[in-house]
């Protein structure tokens, strides 16, 4: 497992561009995106992979146990402990704080999880990188009962940071 790949590197320089952060969380909240596989459908989208509904069934089947396992009961264990009157101590704070680093290392290694299955998607269709990732995530919402799914400020920041402009 490589866990500092090039789909890692752009995801931390993409997630943290104005608006991204905060585009991913709604999503994430209000319709049960997991922002790790959202930022995958565009990292393959700047490199001109469009994801089929098999892709993305398959997607989900690699990650969903470790999400379910591990993922999601850190970041629950994480705002939890945010709203604990205990959270004023610094001690709790600091318990907080290593909380969220795992949350984030089990992220790590969602995405490389993800990052190698990218042979198995095949290869660029000669989409524009925008419009491929838009129907990557399009596809995404189909697969997770949210037509109509998009992400603006994760598309833009994905192009400026494939430009070299982020």
């Amino acid at each position: 497992m490589q866990l500092d790949n090039p789909f890692w590197q752009f995801s931390l320089a993409v997630h943290g561009a104005p608006g991204v952060d905060a585009e991913c969380l709604m999503l994430q909240d209000t319709h049960g995106i997991d922002v790790d596989v959202l930022l995958f459908c565009a990292w393959v989208g700047t490199q001109g992979i469009v994801l089929t509904a098999d892709n993305m069934a398959a997607i989900e089947a690699l990650v969903r146990p470790w999400r379910d396992t591990a993922i999601a009961p850190l970041r629950a264990a994480r705002r939890g402990i945010k709203t604990l009157p205990q959270m004023a101590d610094a001690d709790v704070a600091a318990l907080r704080k290593d909380v969220s680093a795992l949350e984030l290392r089990a992220e790590q290694i969602e995405h490389a999880m993800l990052y190698g299955m990218v042979p198995a998607l095949g290869s660029a269709t000669g989409i524009a990188a925008e419009e491929a990732m838009r129907r990557n995530v399009s596809a995404l919402g189909r697969a997770r009962g949210v037509p109509g799914l998009d992400a603006p400020r994760l598309i833009e920041a994905a192009l400026k940071h494939r430009d070299g402009v982020a």
